[in-house]
């Protein structure tokens, strides 16, 4: 394995690892500060979710992998485990039904949803939701619920019959978290938006750390791919050291690159010296929508809770969407009194004393819309001049039907609001640039006949038999639910299968 693989600064892991030996009511005041740190909640949300109080995932982006344009929320990672290091670990499968454009059968994902929440660990109760959304595991576990959680799940569930009808699938969210050793669970420290000390928040660093163990498998850090050529019987892959900056070179019998949508696309364009040729990039449109609770929660601010999501509600009504609208509802997290404060500016004060009564009754839903209801990106790689490299041209391409769309989901809370007890605090609500969720992809997108910067079922690009592009670059479309699981069985599926020749 080739990998840039910036990680965690030592003095940061051994601050983790004191944490990891302590319980919370054990944490010191300034250990907490610290994984706290450079964390920042404003009027859109977090600006860039830290891990441990480090940039370490973004770290060296800007430089070895430029680009140019604005409006683009979604960035590219060197770290060892990428997003994994900062991600919400929220995982369900795509909507078969949904999958159509998909030139695989929904059913050749089975086996390896399963064996990758194996890997994964998975935090679930068997609700509704599973109707749609299989659990794909027999060995999971429930996650602690806040009590605003109970409070709204109580609701759901006492008009639940009149809520289906009516195009509302609802239940426990379902997470990638792993239980504590000795059979403990989470701990409710509240820390998962900084960071979980504890290591329960799946990475795949954690699988990266096992791979190693196997004396087959060989991992090469401080690498940066550049490109890659076909030879007659294998794969050169021309790279550079990120320490000396000497060029390097490695064979192999096949490529597997799994980069993360900007980073591969830009590969996969370098190696073809296809300079200047658009494709497109496909996004889930992420939103952030407010909801007012009719009645709250005493003392949330002292509640011990985990801070991911706690509830799942998708929407199944063509008068809103074609496809699925994903709703990941949050409770209280001690970001959103900052965000408060960002919000309301000098009239914060007057405020505070209200505060924690009004915190009490909120919660905050993280959307996401199918793709074809979202904003697009054309990319094009610039070729290197005069010394400097070359660099991805990103251009929002902005999808008149997004907007809309937004506004028939509040407007769908809104004439609900008596069954879900909360009413949307639409004024509030919040799209984010495009990329900004992290479900993109579909650069170089699967076909059954695939043509130019297409993959065929087993990711590799027209033209290349040898070359397998394994991350969202190659989903046809990407479905309003969450990403990451799919991502991670397809890519176990082209490594399983086999592949012609």
């Amino acid at each position: 394995m080739l990998d840039a693989g910036i990680e965690l600064e030592p003095e940061r892991r051994q601050l983790v690892a004191q944490l990891a030996a302590q319980d919370p009511p054990q944490w010191s005041p300034t250990a907490i500060a610290r994984v706290k740190e450079y964390m920042n909640a404003g009027k859109s949300g977090i600006r860039l979710k830290y891990a441990y109080g480090s940039d370490f995932p973004y770290r060296e982006a800007d430089r070895y992998l430029p680009r140019e344009g604005t409006g683009v929320g979604l960035v590219p990672s060197l770290a060892r485990g990428g997003f994994s290091n900062v991600w919400g670990a929220a995982v369900l499968p795509y909507v078969e039904d949904e999958m159509a454009d998909w030139p695989v059968p929904y059913d050749s994902l089975t086996p390896h949803y399963e064996a990758v929440l194996a890997v994964m660990g998975l935090a679930a109760t068997k609700d509704d939701l599973a109707e749609r959304f299989p659990l794909f595991s027999t060995d999971y576990h429930p996650a602690p619920t806040s009590r605003q959680a109970e409070s709204l799940l109580r609701d759901l569930n006492a008009h639940r019959d009149t809520l289906r009808s009516r195009g509302f699938l609802f239940g426990y969210s379902r997470l990638a978290l792993r239980p504590r050793n000795e059979g403990r669970g989470c701990a409710a420290c509240g820390l998962c938006m900084y960071g979980c000390p504890y290591g329960l928040i799946y990475s795949t660093g954690a699988t990266l750390a096992a791979l190693q163990r196997d004396p087959m498998f060989r991992y090469e850090g401080g690498v940066l791919v550049e490109r890659f050529v076909e030879t007659a019987d294998g794969v050169e892959i021309r790279a550079r050291s990120m320490v000396t900056g000497e060029p390097l070179v490695r064979t192999g019998s096949r490529v597997y690159l799994a980069a993360g949508v900007l980073s591969s696309t830009k590969l996969v364009l370098a190696s073809l010296e296809a300079y200047d040729q658009p494709v497109t990039l496909m996004d889930s449109q992420y939103f952030l929508l407010p909801l007012l609770r009719y009645r709250g929660e005493r003392g949330v601010s002292r509640e011990s809770l985990h801070t991911l999501s706690q509830v799942f509600i998708e929407l199944f009504d063509r008068e809103v969407s074609e496809h699925s609208v994903h709703l990941q509802v949050y409770t209280y997290n001690d970001l959103y009194p900052e965000a408060f404060q960002a919000v309301l500016g000098p009239a914060f004060p007057a405020f505070r004393p209200a505060l924690n009564s009004f915190l009490a009754r909120f919660l905050v839903i993280q959307g996401y819309l199918h793709s074809d209801l979202s904003t697009h990106v054309s990319i094009r790689l610039r070729p290197p001049r005069d010394g400097a490299p070359a660099t991805l041209a990103l251009t929002v391409e902005k999808n008149p039907a997004t907007r809309p769309a937004l506004r028939r989901v509040a407007r769908k809370l809104l004439r609900n609001r008596s069954l879900l007890r909360a009413v949307p605090l639409s004024p509030m609500l919040r799209p984010g640039d495009a990329g900004r969720g992290f479900h993109a992809g579909g650069t170089l997108p699967m076909r059954a006949r695939p043509g130019p910067f297409q993959t065929d079922v087993w990711g590799r690009p027209h033209g290349l038999r040898r070359v397998h592009v394994v991350d969202s670059s190659v989903f046809p479309s990407i479905n309003a639910s969450t990403i990451t699981l799919t991502v991670m069985a397809n890519a176990h599926r082209i490594a399983a299968e086999e592949v012609p020749a």
